[in-house]
């Protein structure tokens, strides 16, 4: 069987169904009644746009919750079960088509990072490591400082950069910043297992963040020089801190993408360096994503991998990852959240695999992508 454009249609149609009876129950015992498709409340009490949801008539008020941080803080624990109970369901099936897949051509060497996706199961250092980088998380996240997004305008597109506010201005705290904004641990160990299996000596990022991700680069074994790159000063700052707790070898470059990452590449050519694993992340635009893959290859070991975050966000992004993963040079593994790209020389490339719909509920744009759309109308106003 061909392995271009490699899709499996394991998963049955009773898994969507199961979803949504969890959904209902859920809401239904916090007191929450869901709203279809035509904007009424499944139990009849309420009209209201898609998007809110409503409190029972039991629960007192008009019991409407609007705006998508009171959603947000209603649905967040319900959410996450049903997410965590729909990856259960479709573990198996992703665990079969996996090892299809594998034997079908996919890197053999990506197998313990796909396979950790279904199984949760990890080695004992990875396990260790993610021990101490939770931790990290969790001093982040009681951290008092507030942020603001600023926008700016680039030559790649709109870039949002976080500086700090005070309490009258802030819109996005050290919690979100650490737990919402962050990879989260599952696929931080994926990323962590990832650098394990191209035994990363070099590994370049884009977009720090407060240095979760890098931290799960540097804890592997071969302790390679981490390079993560960050646009705002403030998160730098975070981000040197989460480092430095986890490597001796970690550094963080402040600037706007565009000119850092040139700076960079050119300073590791200097040296003999070649980047083993990148991390794509921080500017979620369609030119600026082509272009970054783009000049990072130029500088890629014989075997490495780029990994690019979040290929469902935005169409831009989904376009970016439809032409970055049909070029003929790389083995392509659609694992959902993270796009990767395989460069392996003298290995036949042009192949595709897809392992989306087995890693969690995924579409492009949808209720995250509504969020941070409003997010950067506020910054612009």
């Amino acid at each position: 069987m061909r392995a271009d454009h490699y899709v499996f249609s394991g998963a049955p149609a009773w898994c969507a169904r199961t979803r949504h009876r969890i959904q209902r129950r859920i809401f239904r015992h916090a007191g929450l009644a869901g709203v279809d498709r035509r904007g009424h409340a499944e139990d009849g009490t309420a009209h209201t746009r898609r998007g809110e949801f409503v409190r029972s008539s039991s629960c007192g008020n008009d019991g409407v919750v609007r705006g998508a941080e009171g959603v947000r803080t209603l649905l967040d624990v319900p959410r996450r079960m049903v997410r965590g109970t729909m990856e259960r369901l479709l573990a198996p099936f992703g665990a079969r088509a996996l090892e299809r897949m594998i034997e079908d051509g996919l890197p053999a060497r990506l197998a313990p990072a796909l396979r950790f996706l279904f199984s949760g199961e990890a080695p004992a250092a990875a396990e260790e490591a993610a021990c101490t980088i939770e931790g990290l998380r969790a001093q982040i996240a009681a951290r008092p400082e507030a942020y603001r997004f600023a926008v700016s305008d680039s030559a790649l597109g709109p870039v949002r950069l976080a500086e700090r506010a005070g309490k009258t201005n802030a819109v996005v705290t050290s919690d979100h910043l650490a737990t919402s904004v962050s990879v989260p641990k599952r696929w931080g160990v994926f990323l962590h297992l990832c650098a394990e299996a191209f035994d990363a000596k070099t590994i370049l990022e884009m977009g720090a963040c407060v240095g979760i991700s890098s931290a799960y680069f540097a804890s592997i074994r071969s302790r390679p020089h981490v390079i993560t790159l960050e646009g705002s000063p403030p998160l730098a700052l975070l981000a040197r801190e989460s480092l430095a707790a986890v490597s001796d070898r970690g550094e963080v470059i402040v600037g706007a993408f565009e000119e850092t990452l040139v700076v960079t590449l050119d300073r590791l050519a200097e040296t003999g360096e070649k980047v083993d694993v990148a991390f794509v992340d921080g500017h979620h635009e369609e030119a600026a994503t082509l272009h970054y893959v783009e000049t990072i290859s130029r500088h890629l070991a014989g075997t490495a991998l780029i990994i690019l975050d979040d290929i469902y966000l935005y169409e831009g992004m989904w376009r970016a990852w439809q032409t970055l993963s049909s070029g003929s040079s790389v083995i392509a593994v659609n694992a959902g959240r993270f796009g990767l790209l395989v460069y392996e020389r003298g290995r036949p490339a042009g192949r595709r695999y897809d392992l989306a719909r087995y890693t969690g509920r995924w579409r492009v744009g949808g209720e995250r992508a509504r969020i941070l759309a409003e997010e950067r109308a506020r910054d612009r106003a």
